[in-house]
């Protein structure tokens, strides 16, 4: 799977802009005289960005070829975090966010069929779980890297990593001819497909779940688990390998077993470790186990819920014939 590498290091930049946000919110906040408060509003607005801009871009250039749109999404990607990278004040950090944001979402949505594409059907697993290899990746050494060459360095080095990626993707990935395109009414109609919007749900709750709390888990470690800014960093890391781990598992599995029966294992897991901190949250150990497990289970999920997208979009996709209602 090398041709793949170049979703991985796409994914790398992306996760990197994403989770470097977390260690970096108090410096960033400062420098542009906001209180951390409204300095989090770059995690909402980016967020936003993903929800609201991937289905529309999604929808404009889901009929071109793939390799063409993934590396001029990756450039767009570059541009708003250079962007991010040389604001002087909050509303150029928001702007370079949003278009960050947008691009994001759409390189992941045009990105995971070309992943499904490249490898033979049973291999389909393993093949989305590499892409989003890089997405965990950066979770491991976002933080500590951010933390040690300051944050506008940091968004710079991202720009360059996109850029990068993007080459990469022109180079390695074969072009995919255009295709019939979807509308974005066409893509707000496969809600009502009951197993689509079944996944979709598990998706925003699941992740959603996941980054609510991560947002907020350095405030949490230093306040209740009384961790130093030192220790806080190594539980980043340790979190961050723990999704490594978690993602790769969940792609072998889901080619294994399938993708319903992880999805199952993993928002079970993924419920008891969150209740588990909140309940355990004055105890370091306990919370630093927790912390692992959460990791695990909440990118053992990532793999299947993609996999199963991908493969629902075969039937219950425009221009495809359905299966009957579940």
């Amino acid at each position: 799977m090398p041709r793949l590498l170049s979703l991985t290091l796409a994914a790398f930049a992306i996760g990197i802009s994403e989770f470097v946000l977390v260690g970096l919110l108090p410096a960033i906040a400062a420098d542009v005289h906001v209180d951390i408060a409204t300095g989090g509003m770059l995690v909402t607005f980016y967020a936003l960005a993903i929800t609201v801009g991937s289905p529309l871009l999604t929808s404009r250039l889901s009929r071109y070829d793939s390799r063409m749109m993934l590396t001029g999404l990756m450039t767009l990607f570059a541009l708003g975090n250079l962007a991010v990278a040389v604001s002087p004040n909050l509303a150029g950090l928001m702007a370079g966010r949003i278009i960050a944001g947008a691009a994001h979402g759409t390189v992941f949505a045009l990105g995971a069929p070309v992943a499904a594409s490249l490898v033979p059907k049973e291999k389909v697993g393993q093949a989305i779980s590499l892409m989003f290899l890089g997405l965990t990746v950066a979770m491991v050494i976002g933080v500590p890297a951010g933390t040690a060459i300051g944050w506008r360095s940091t968004f710079t080095l991202v720009a360059a990593l996109g850029l990068l990626a993007a080459i990469a993707v022109w180079v390695m990935i074969p072009s995919i001819p255009r295709r019939q395109g979807v509308r974005l009414r066409e893509q707000l109609a496969l809600l009502a497909h009951r197993p689509l919007a079944l996944t979709y749900g598990v998706t925003a709750l699941g992740f959603g779940a996941t980054f609510a709390v991560f947002t907020y888990l350095e405030p949490l470690l230093a306040k209740h688990a009384g961790y130093t800014p030192g220790a806080i960093t190594w539980i980043l890391v340790l979190f961050g390998a723990a999704t490594v781990a978690g993602n790769l598992l969940g792609g072998r599995l889901t080619d294994r077993l399938g993708a319903v029966a992880v999805i199952r294992v993993a928002l079970a897991g993924l419920a008891a470790s969150l209740a588990a901190l909140l309940l355990r949250q004055n105890h370091p150990i306990a919370v630093t186990v927790n912390i692992a497990a959460w990791g695990v289970f909440a990118f053992l999920i990532s793999p299947a819920v993609q996999t199963h997208a991908v493969s629902l979009a075969s039937s219950y996709g425009p221009g495809q014939r359905r299966p009957p209602a579940a």
